[in-house]
């Protein structure tokens, strides 16, 4: 089974040459890695021309600048039975696409795997994700998955595409990759998660600024509007629980003075991502 990693890049260069040493060590050999470059230089394809003679890569440029825009030309690109979206900064384990490839092969009523993101020294600082395994559902997805932790596994279906206005770029800052599986799972794919893997992504960076908090508004943004699609127009009424949760925790932060800003400013969000998210 041919694998399709397809990775939109923007303002990264060390961290790629990270994931492309780890693709280098891969145990399952049978992948391409489809490269958007949105820099306007040339620093992304001086990497990645290192590795050709020993990876398959597709390279193009785009001049527009949008995660889920970006993601949907490497979909045209893709040759892929199974396709996945690792970050420009992740790392892989040498055994992911072979433990994903056993997984689809010996479990053929199964479309969607996922697994465990950590940071280099496996600790949770990147999200904290479910410990066992399970059953991926509408109502546990936002434990078990992340963009860089799932594959899917499409047979003989054609690609879905994202939403272009959810995602960094879009209109509506995060959300894609929930809503992309929310999708499949809709149309009847069944997921399984494994808690025992990783998919390595660094911590991210808190900091206090206006520029902060308008992204965790852009991101609550996004997450109202994820909840929105889900709610509304696929009339999953189950993942009211999964937004309630949501702002109950956003309502305590503030109350609790935790990291409030956060808190004030992605509840401001996600209500009107939710009230303005339009089909």
């Amino acid at each position: 089974m041919l694998v399709s990693l397809v990775m939109p890049t923007l303002n990264r260069y060390d961290d790629i040459d990270l994931l492309m040493q780890s693709l280098q060590r891969q145990t399952y050999k049978n992948f391409e890695l489809i490269v958007i470059d949105q820099n306007d230089n040339n620093k992304v394809e001086e990497i990645v021309n290192k590795y050709k003679d020993e990876i398959v890569v597709k390279y193009i440029k785009s001049d527009k600048i949008g995660l889920s825009y970006n993601r949907n030309i490497g979909i045209e690109m893709a040759k892929g039975q199974i396709i996945a979206f690792p970050d420009d900064d992740c790392v892989y384990e040498d055994d992911t696409l072979e433990k994903v490839i056993k997984f689809f092969e010996e479990n053929d009523n199964y479309r969607l795997y996922s697994c465990k993101t950590m940071d280099a020294n496996k600790v949770d600082c990147f999200k904290k994700m479910y410990d066992g395994r399970c059953e991926i559902s509408s109502t546990n997805i936002m434990d078990t998955l992340t963009s860089i932790t799932f594959f899917i596994n499409f047979k003989n279906d054609n690609y879905t595409r994202f939403d272009e206005k959810l995602g960094v770029g879009g209109e509506y800052g995060s959300g894609e990759e929930i809503d992309y599986v929310l999708d499949l799972l809709s149309k009847g794919y069944k997921g399984r998660y494994f808690g025992e893997n990783i998919i390595y992504h660094p911590a991210k960076k808190h900091s206090k600024s206006k520029e902060k908090y308008q992204r965790d508004f852009n991101y609550g943004r996004g997450f109202g509007a994820l909840c929105k699609k889900e709610i509304v127009y696929r009339k999953n009424y189950k993942f009211i629980k999964v937004m309630g949760y949501k702002i109950v925790r956003n309502i305590g932060g503030i109350i609790l003075n935790k990291d409030r800003d956060y808190h004030d400013a992605t509840i401001k969000g996600r209500i009107e991502g939710f009230r303005k998210y339009k089909l």
